[in-house]
């Protein structure tokens, strides 16, 4: 009896460690849903804003972009009696090699009017426009005010004095709703925070080394996580 004990043990032994690396395959596959998702959803978005030039993002500010972010469902909430706005998205900076893997942040405020209707998605897009900007939103809690506000975009074809206006702008904002690209502003009590529940996890640093550039072993990432930064590659590359 304690002999076919001890065959039924032996013989169970192989099955547990290739239980054991299914199981951690199939965890490595699911991990990190909504950041894939949102990465991909964010990337679909970008072909769009120059498809069509007289309806789209300048192209010369695209070009000299520092960084892009793109909030691909932005969404109003009630909390406390407070009507806010809340989105997640990605943001990549452009480096020497091209474009940086999205760093997630999270978009949100209150005391707004349109374009953000009741139960109506948005997507949110922003060029930010030098490297001093970057830097400011590198950390969380940073209001869209003062020198950080939110410039109205242009669409279509910039002219001379629209140049003029955006001189010294550090962030352009535009909203994306129904296939329509509009500029905006979204006002003061905005803010930008680093997503650092998905950044820390998944590229082992925080948003804002994401950004500056640090290095990423991108054959660890799930597949799906660089689908912005590739988008970004393809569409807008360095010149």
């Amino acid at each position: 009896m304690r002999q076919l004990a001890l065959i039924l043990f032996f013989a169970a032994l192989p099955s547990w460690p290739l239980g054991l690396i299914g199981s951690a395959q199939k965890s490595q596959a699911n991990k990190f849903p909504h950041a894939i998702e949102r990465s991909r959803d964010a990337a679909r978005i970008l072909p769009l804003l120059s498809v069509v030039p007289e309806d789209g993002v300048p192209r010369e500010l695209l070009d000299k972009a520092a960084a892009v972010g793109v909030f691909p469902r932005v969404e109003r909430e009630t909390m406390y009696f407070t009507h806010m706005i809340r989105g997640y998205g990605v943001i990549s900076a452009r480096n020497e090699n091209g474009w940086t893997a999205p760093a997630f942040y999270e978009f949100m405020g209150s005391g707004f009017g349109n374009p953000f209707s009741e139960k109506e998605n948005y997507g949110v897009v922003m060029l930010f426009m030098s490297q001093d900007a970057v830097g400011w939103f590198e950390k969380g809690g940073v209001p869209l005010k003062d020198e950080k506000k939110a410039v109205v975009g242009p669409v279509g074809t910039i002219t001379d004095e629209q140049r003029k206006d955006l001189d010294g702008a550090n962030l352009l904002a535009y909203i994306y709703y129904n296939g329509k690209l509009t500029g905006t502003s979204y006002g003061k009590r905005f803010a930008l925070n680093p997503d650092n529940k998905i950044n820390t996890p998944l590229y082992g640093m925080k948003g804002r080394e994401v950004l500056s550039g640090k290095q990423i072993d991108s054959a660890s990432l799930p597949e799906g996580i660089t689908a912005f930064q590739d988008a970004l590659q393809k569409y807008y590359p360095r010149h």
